[in-house]
């Protein structure tokens, strides 16, 4: 009978380092939360799946945040501010919202 060769305790842990960092580089998560990432256009494209067209099109219309050093960067926090910037009320919450002001502002 072989005898089975135990992985060592801190070779499970280089492995399992090295498998989060390729990881971490591949699906592109954030290692530290407090520093802000910078997207190239491509990278954007990925993100919010748009076309380089369509995000041509907002920068030149400065409608989307962006920043120019040779070429197009943008900031992940800034982006997904400005997704978030964009959200419609629904029917309901306008009604209630209505609702809500007219009782506390009567007609007279």
């Amino acid at each position: 009978m072989k005898k089975k060769k135990l992985l060592s305790q801190q070779l499970v842990s280089q492995l399992a380092k090295e498998i989060s960092i390729n990881l971490t580089k591949e699906l592109g998560i954030i290692q530290n939360q407090n520093e802000d990432v910078l997207l190239t256009i491509d990278e954007l494209v990925k993100l919010i799946n748009m076309t380089k067209g369509s995000i041509y099109g907002l920068v030149h219309k400065n409608a989307i945040p962006y920043h120019k050093k040779g070429k197009l960067y943008f900031l992940k926090s800034e982006i997904l501010e400005w997704i978030k910037s964009g959200k419609r009320e629904t029917k309901t919450s306008l009604h209630d919202k209505a609702n809500e002001y007219l009782a506390k502002n009567p007609f007279q």
